[in-house]
């Protein structure tokens, strides 16, 4: 099964955003969740599609389902070529390629209102996300801070921030907008720059 998370998945202008944390429902109104399923996404090396893996065949016929076939691909995707991947694409089409077909090096993540298993979920409910938000007061006068995701296996696809309560609203729409256009991953706002901030725009 795919990775299952206390969160909501939050439709953000055209982006999908992953919130979670004490304050997340007072981000906004969600698509769904709690809970989420998660799952890693690979691109096709020759076409700009990707795949969501529920099950690993290894050279010598082991089985590896979700989600430890995620770990497994991670660490010895490249040293097994021929290796069989099965997954669906994130239209729901049922995929079964090989692993040199696949560029392990871009990963995306996917989040879905139920667990990824042999079927496809009913719904349409899969969706892309670009950025994750904890909802949590924070220490040190700090507004906006980089963070991991608790998912580690996961973390090196989707930026992550922790976003004080405060911050919500419009600026932090207009917060939240930045890090999606940028991507960066290394933001941060004290309480103070935010003053400022709002000082410019009125």
């Amino acid at each position: 099964m795919s990775l299952q998370f206390s969160g909501l998945i939050l439709p953000f202008n055209h982006s999908h955003l992953l919130v979670y944390g004490p304050e997340a429902e007072a981000l906004g109104a969600p698509l769904y969740g709690p809970p989420v399923y998660l799952s890693p996404g690979y691109r096709f090396f020759e076409q700009n599609e990707y795949v969501l893996p529920i099950e690993v065949i290894d050279d010598l016929g082991q089985h590896f389902t979700a989600p430890e076939c995620y770990e497994w691909i991670e660490k010895r995707g490249d040293a097994f070529p021929r290796a069989d991947l099965i997954g669906f694409t994130p239209a729901g089409e049922k995929k079964t390629v090989f692993m040199k077909e696949m560029d392990l090096a871009e990963m995306r993540v996917y989040a879905s209102a139920a667990s990824l298993e042999t079927d496809w979920p009913v719904g349409g409910s899969v969706v892309r996300l670009d950025l994750a938000i904890e909802a949590v007061a924070q220490p040190d006068g700090y507004a906006l801070t980089p963070t991991n995701l608790p998912l580690g296996l996961l973390a090196r696809a989707l930026p992550c921030y922790r976003l004080a309560p405060g911050v919500f609203g419009a600026l932090g729409a207009a917060i939240i907008s930045q890090l999606l256009i940028t991507g960066r991953r290394d933001w941060k706002l004290t309480f103070d720059e935010l003053d400022e901030m709002r000082t410019e725009d009125g």
